[in-house]
């Protein structure tokens, strides 16, 4: 029985992550040599971690820039969409 039970957990755990394939959210330019991003308290994100849109130049960045990321389900990598604009 207890594999059966491990079974339909492993089946509703790969159900959800597939609904939730991604998630968003903000950082902010912390370095620009080395490129960094800071995302609330957690470590710094280095550049090996993070892709740009299309259409968006990492050299626009500057310290300090707000930044509006896509963090791929279950991993460690991010897509910059655009900086954060002012309100």
């Amino acid at each position: 029985m207890p594999d059966l039970f491990n079974a339909m957990k492993q089946i509703a755990k790969d159900v959800f992550d597939t609904l939730q394939p991604a998630d968003w959210c903000y950082g902010k330019v912390i370095s620009l040599d080395p490129f960094q991003v800071q995302i609330d308290q957690k470590l710094p994100l280095k550049k090996e971690f993070l892709a740009v849109r299309t259409g968006v130049s990492a050299s626009s960045f500057k310290v300090g820039d707000g930044l509006i990321l896509l963090r791929k389900q279950g991993g460690q990598e991010y897509l910059i969409l655009d900086k954060k604009g002012a309100l």
